[in-house]
C-alpha cells in the first residue's frame, strides 16, 4: 500500500523506510444508473480512512427544442450530440458512534489561524484554536478549508497522553479524498432540501441513542423528512462529556464532463479519523524492515544497476 514512513539522515546518508499494509473492507452498491464503491481502510499508524468512489452511467435526457436551436444546455452538460447530463449532487452521511478510549467523549472544533500581534513580532506565527461543542444547536458546523478545520473527539474520562498530558483523542478530517465540496445547494423549500436536511451542514453531534439511526428518517423515499436529525436535535441536548454520535455529511457536486460519458471514470470523496494524541508516539515505528529483492538502486557500485545502459 505504498510508503508508511521514511527518513534519510543527511549527515551520514543512513536511510530507513517502512512499507505500509492496510486492511481494506469494501462493498459496492448499484443504485439505478450509478455505482457506489465503499472502502474502509484500517492503517498501521492508527488511521481509519473512508473513501467512496462514484462510477456508472450519467443521468441523461434529450435536449429541448430550444436547447437544440441554441446548442446550449440549461441545466447540464452536452456530453454527446443531443444528449444532456444534468448537474447534480451526491450527498452522504456517516453515522460515527465514537468511543475514544471510553464511551464519554467531548467534541471540539479546531481551526488553524494566524497568531495575534502579541509574541508574534515577525508576523509568521499561527496555530490551532480549539472550541468545545457543548450543545446540539452549536454543533451544526461546516468545513472551512481556509482554516484547515477539523473536529477532535477527546476522551472525557480523565485518560491523558503521557507526552502532551492532554486527553487522548482522534480527529475527523473532512474531504481527505477528492476536492472539498459544498453543502446541499437546493432551495430550502424544495422536497430535496426537506428530506435532505442532514446535508445542510458537514457536521452534527447528538447524544447516543439506539433509536436514532437514519439522518433523513426511517423511510426516506416515502417520508416527508421527519423523524430525522432536525427532529432529534429540536431539544438542543447537551453533548459535552457524553456518549456522542457524530453525523458527518459530505459528497460530490458533479458538473458532468464529456469524458464522463458513456460510463464515468471514478470520482472520489471521503474522510479520515486520525489519532491525535492517542498514542505515545508513532505506533508503526517498530515495524521490521522489508527488503524487496526486486528493487535495485539506479546507480550501484556493488551490483548491476537496473538502469545500466552499458553493453
Amino acid at each position: 500500500a505504498g510508503l508508511l514512513w521514511k527518513h534519510v539522515e543527511y549527515r551520514n546518508s543512513h536511510n530507513e523506510s517502512r512499507r505500509a499494509r492496510e486492511l481494506i473492507i469494501s462493498s459496492i452498491a448499484t443504485v439505478v444508473n450509478y455505482e457506489y464503491l465503499f472502502y474502509w481502510r484500517l492503517k498501521q499508524d492508527g488511521t481509519i480512512d473512508f473513501e467512496i468512489k462514484l462510477s456508472g452511467e450519467l443521468s441523461t435526457n434529450l435536449l429541448s427544442a430550444e436547447e437544440e436551436k441554441t446548442g446550449k444546455s440549461t441545466h447540464g452538460t452536452i456530453v454527446a450530440p443531443g444528449v444532456n447530463a444534468q448537474i447534480h449532487q451526491h450527498m452522504f452521511c456517516a453515522r460515527l458512534d465514537m468511543a475514544v478510549d471510553g464511551d464519554i467523549n467531548t467534541v471540539s472544533e479546531v481551526d488553524v489561524v494566524a497568531a495575534g500581534d502579541h509574541n508574534n513580532p515577525y508576523g509568521n506565527a499561527f496555530g490551532p484554536v480549539e472550541t468545545a461543542l457543548v450543545t446540539e444547536s452549536g454543533a451544526s458546523r461546516t468545513h472551512d478549508a481556509t482554516k484547515a478545520r477539523a473536529w477532535k473527539i477527546s476522551n472525557a474520562e480523565g485518560k491523558t497522553n503521557p507526552a502532551s498530558d492532554k486527553p487522548v483523542a482522534y480527529k475527523l478530517i473532512p474531504f481527505s479524498k477528492g476536492g472539498s465540496h459544498p453543502t446541499l445547494l437546493t432551495s430550502p423549500e424544495s422536497a430535496v432540501s426537506k428530506k435532505g436536511a442532514f446535508a445542510n451542514y458537514h457536521l452534527f453531534v447528538t447524544p447516543h441513542s439506539d433509536t436514532e439511526r437514519f439522518p433523513a428518517g426511517e423511510y426516506t423515499p416515502q417520508g416527508n423528512g421527519s423523524n430525522g436529525l432536525p427532529d432529534w436535535m429540536a431539544a438542543n441536548r447537551s453533548i459535552e462529556s457524553k456518549d456522542v454520535v457524530l453525523w458527518h455529511s459530505f459528497g460530490v457536486t458533479h458538473m458532468p464532463r464529456v469524458e464522463d460519458f458513456p460510463v464515468m471514470p471514478c470520482e472520489s470523496t471521503g474522510f479520515m479519523l486520525k489519532p491525535d494524541g492517542f498514542f505515545a508516539g508513532n505506533p508503526a515505528i517498530d515495524l521490521p524492515p522489508d527488503n524487496n529483492k526486486a528493487s535495485k538502486l539506479a546507480h550501484s557500485p556493488s551490483e548491476k544497476s537496473c538502469c545500466d545502459t552499458t553493453k
